[in-house]
């Protein structure tokens, strides 16, 4: 494979199939971060295309002034958010995606667990995701990022343009907002 640097400048002198090699690098993630923030895949397939879709329009304005992943999650964000605003979504799930071609990113225990230990363990995750869903989106956002797609502090305040000292704060009150929402559930 190409570098991404010269990617993104074939890309930019209009070469389709340069653009399709960075659209397969980022697919699958940045569908998988429209999915958590929505819990749906229809919805998550149109976000997932307008944000490749402004990226396609927009990669003659980005600089490089970080990597390209974190301007197209900056971008993945905003239409998330974009869409979140217009339908005015009082929670949105974040329930674990299903199917072959989603990218999971929980753990898997290491040794195999018995059924009730199973049953108990989709249990919990399906308590701790409906009570993530019931985060305010910024909270939810910071949560998403940090503790299920585990990006670093500095890179999240990248995505989001904001200093890393409100990264923090955000995701500490979303942690504790977590906490209490799932102390709800017991």
């Amino acid at each position: 494979m190409i570098g991404e640097t010269r990617l993104i400048e074939q890309a930019r002198a209009g070469s389709l199939k340069a653009f399709e090699e960075l659209v397969l690098s980022y697919e699958k993630k940045i569908y998988n971060y429209c999915l958590r923030m929505t819990n749906n895949r229809e919805d998550a397939e149109d976000l997932t295309q307008e944000v490749f879709v402004r990226v396609y329009k927009n990669l003659n304005k980005f600089k490089g002034n970080s990597q390209l992943s974190t301007w197209i999650y900056r971008i993945a964000h905003n239409v998330c958010i974009d869409r979140y605003r217009k339908s005015k979504i009082a929670a949105i799930s974040l329930s674990q995606p299903k199917g072959p071609d989603d990218e999971r990113e929980l753990d898997v225990p290491a040794d195999d667990p018995s059924p009730e230990q199973q049953t108990l363990r989709r249990e919990q995750q399906k308590y701790l995701l409906e009570a993530i869903s019931r985060l305010k989106p910024k909270y939810r956002t910071v949560i998403v990022l940090r503790d299920i797609q585990q990006h670093s502090y500095e890179e999240i305040a990248e995505i989001l343009n904001l200093p890393l000292g409100t990264v923090k704060s955000h995701i500490n009150r979303g942690r504790a907002a977590l906490r209490e929402a799932v102390r709800s559930f017991l």
